[in-house]
């Protein structure tokens, strides 16, 4: 293992007061005196102390609803939330408490929560920051700048030119002067087309010699000039070859069009292909709506930091794009991580961090026991996918013969969609209960122990026994990227050596996702350390945008590395070194599968196309679960690999059906002390992406996390709630800011695998 000397510094940019604003600490002191007494109705006392904090938080949250930076992270995020929910509110005194202020209140709670304690980056309410790895003595070494954030930059969404590249195409008069692709999945032999279909398809001379100019990188117009021209040339007409090119896309077998990429600069590469239109008019008219957009989107850049001129500036921006697109600005209504809106903002935290020895040592000797297991768990899975493989191949070849590459590929990915197959072809869940178990067994945990510490010296015999005997991963040299909390009550303490460090989530990839890459003060460090780790030139599929958005996309690869197209995403950039899915086939040679590329004649193994595949599927598969209701916390020489969690049946947890919020929120508190769970805790429901935060000394967040499960329950009667001590708490929180404002972080370090 070694580690990268870069770590992306992951901190929320609300401060983790703004959480605490929601609490009700005099009803909270009176609620627990009322369950230690044993009585069986709570009395006036608790019951005015209730109603007098309730009225304290509607306060808060009207507070919090006027203040600017939430009013400017809901005009990024969800202008609709801000006009009907934040600016209403905060005109609303405290004491109107009718359902619908009731309902703008749970609103602005929500994101207060998620912005003050989630570490979600994006914008300057999640803003990017880096952390150097140096000798250096000191543990930790935090200098905060003047400002939150030191840099800002606003982004298009990649559907936005979606929608512009659309509206140019359906002028016919300017889709002449953009380019036809054959798609990926299908192949040209001679006269006869093979793909996808039943059989393959005999085309007469004419549609086999246009299908075969049509790479993406020439014209219609250049073509149709080509092979009109001549004594005899292939075609009577330009418009002849329009109609032609027409039919095949209506075929499903070319997209004709200017595609647009997913990276992070879409309109970079759209521009750079409208500019090669060779009509001055034809290009001029396809360039303005696009000069318009990216004016406007100045125009908010401008704005930023104040609300009033950045709800105009968006405002703005969203009547231009439904101009020149004739769609509307916003998408998937209602989701949460769902690129909705036409453009994003991507900010810098302000400040130095360097992290230093002591911390690194004493995360190391951790980290390198829990990727022994993370070794050994994904051969485990490299190991039974290629099983699995070689069987997919087998009913698949007709007697031994080749299979392509596009039949394998296709049956590999209907059989993941069925449970009994899946466990066949990509035996994931039983590799993860199988390094589960393991974990368990050498933990030897003792029963109704709730903090249990052990040692790297005790533990590495044992994890050697465990998991030293490891199969061959997706890739000879991988990555993992831990993330990391540094459990201390200020800088200071971590000099001292007063801190724990606490292990957030393990990715089994590396998780530094683009967003990251482009905040980074030296972005070509991070590619050299990738290509640090290759071995050769990756195959690296050309991501969904069904799956994907520009901000998550995995980037640190070679930059060598070879394209694999297998949809219909284009690749990242013009002339991208790429291969084609329906000019490979499958082969069994000397007992290995191996991928001939049948235009150049090389060759790969299987697995090789399969990595990136793999890895993403498999990146939040590892988790040390080292029991089923209730695990306790579990510290490894001064680092928590395991938090305190517990977990129950979201169909038991009754407080969430009471319909009166004092009794719902006591009825939570009863059950919340019975476990032992603390007041500060994450849950998780089957019905949300990601955990949410509750403060049970807050009557709403308490009732929030009551609406969560009880639709739950609905939705998923055997699903569980799952709940995890907040490590660090508010108390314990080392980021700063120059006004010595507390911020939630965590580190996202890389480690190279071999």
């Amino acid at each position: 293992m070694a580690l990268w000397p870069w770590a992306a510094l992951r901190g929320a940019g609300f401060p983790a007061q703004d959480a605490l604003r929601l609490a009700a600490p005099t009803a909270a002191s009176a609620a627990d005196t009322w369950l230690a007494s044993g009585l069986e109705t709570p009395g006036d006392a608790l019951r005015t102390a209730f109603d007098s904090d309730l009225l304290g938080i509607s306060a808060a949250l009207r507070s919090l609803a006027g203040e600017s930076h939430l009013r400017e992270a809901l005009l990024w995020q969800n202008r609709h939330a801000y006009k009907t929910g934040v600016e209403p509110l905060a005109a609303l005194p405290a004491t109107a408490r009718n359902s619908k202020a009731r309902q703008r209140e749970r609103l602005v709670a929500s994101y207060v929560q998620r912005y003050s304690t989630k570490n979600d980056t994006i914008g300057f309410f999640g803003p990017v920051g880096w952390a150097r790895l140096s000798p250096s003595n000191e543990g930790l070494r935090w200098t905060p700048g003047q400002r939150l954030v030191s840099r800002r930059a606003v982004y298009f969404e990649t559907w936005c030119l979606d929608a512009l590249s659309a509206a140019l195409a359906r002028d016919a008069s300017l889709r002449h002067w953009a380019p036809p692709r054959l798609l990926p999945y299908f192949r040209l032999e001679g006269h006869v087309l093979h793909g996808p279909m039943p059989t393959p398809v005999e085309l007469s001379p004419e549609q086999a010699l246009l299908l075969s100019r049509c790479d993406g990188s020439a014209s219609a117009a250049s073509i149709a000039r080509e092979l009109t021209a001549g004594d005899s040339p292939a075609f009577a007409s330009q418009d002849e070859i329009f109609t032609a090119l027409e039919q095949a896309v209506g075929f499903g077998v070319l997209v004709w069009g200017w595609e647009v990429p997913l990276v992070i600069r879409p309109e970079v590469v759209l521009r750079g292909a409208l500019m090669a239109i060779e009509d001055a008019d034809a290009r001029a008219r396809a360039l303005a709506p696009l000069e318009r957009l990216e004016r406007a989107r100045a125009g908010v850049e401008a704005a930023a930091g104040t609300p009033t001129a950045l709800d105009a500036a968006v405002a703005d921006l969203e009547a231009v794009f439904q101009e020149v697109t004739g769609a509307p600005p916003t998408r998937a209504a209602g989701q949460t991580y769902a690129s909705r809106t036409l453009i994003y903002e991507d900010c810098a935290r302000d400040g130095d961090l360097v992290l230093g020895a002591p911390v690194i040592g004493r995360l190391g000797a951790v980290l390198e026991l829990v990727l022994t297991g993370a070794r050994w768990l994904v051969g485990e899975v490299t190991r039974g996918t290629r099983a699995g493989l070689d069987a997919l191949f087998d009913r698949l070849s007709e007697g031994g013969a080749p299979v392509s590459l596009t039949a394998l590929q296709l049956a590999f990915v209907q059989g993941l969609k069925d449970p009994a197959s899946e466990a066949e072809l990509m035996p994931v869940a039983k590799a993860v209960a199988e390094h589960r178990r393991r974990w368990r067994e050498l933990f030897a945990l003792e029963p109704e122990v709730r903090r249990q510490t052990r040692t790297v010296d005790s533990l590495r015999p044992r994890v050697l026994e465990a998991f030293g005997e490891a199969s061959p991963a997706w890739r000879s040299r991988w990555h993992a990227s831990p993330d990391v909390m540094i459990d201390a009550a200020s800088e200071e303490a971590v000099r001292a050596g007063d801190y724990q460090l606490v292990l957030g989530e393990l990715h089994l990839c590396n998780s530094i996702s683009s967003l990251f890459v482009e905040q980074h003060p030296a972005p070509e460090e991070l590619f050299a350390l990738a290509e640090r780790c290759a071995t050769g030139a990756d195959v690296v599929p050309v991501f969904p945008k069904s799956e994907w958005s520009q901000r998550t996309l995995p980037c640190l690869f070679p930059r060598d590395s070879l394209y694999y197209l297998s949809g219909q995403e284009p690749p990242p950039q013009p002339g991208a070194r790429a291969l084609r899915v329906g000019e490979m086939v499958v082969e069994r040679r000397d007992g290995t599968l191996e991928v001939l590329d049948r235009v150049s004649g090389r060759r790969f193994g299987l697995m090789e196309f399969m990595a990136v595949f793999l890895e993403q599927r498999c990146a939040s598969i590892f988790d040390l679960a080292l029991a089923d209701d209730y695990s306790p916390r579990v510290t490894v020489d001064g680092v928590v690999v395991a938090r305190e969690r517990w977990s129950a049946p979201a169909s038991e947890l009754g407080f969430a059906g009471l319909s009166d919020p004092m009794a719902q929120w006591l009825e939570a508190r009863r059950w919340q002390q019975g476990l032992g769970i603390p007041r500060f805790a994450f849950f998780k429901v089957a019905t949300e992406r990601k955990p949410c935060f509750v403060d049970f000394d807050s009557p709403l967040l308490v009732e929030m996390m009551a609406k969560l499960v009880r639709r739950t329950a609905e939705e998923s009667p055997a699903s569980r709630v799952q709940f995890s001590e907040m490590l660090p708490d508010p108390e314990h929180l080392w980021l700063t800011d120059a006004a010595q404002r507390r911020y939630t972080s965590e580190l996202r370090l890389v480690c190279e695998m071999s």
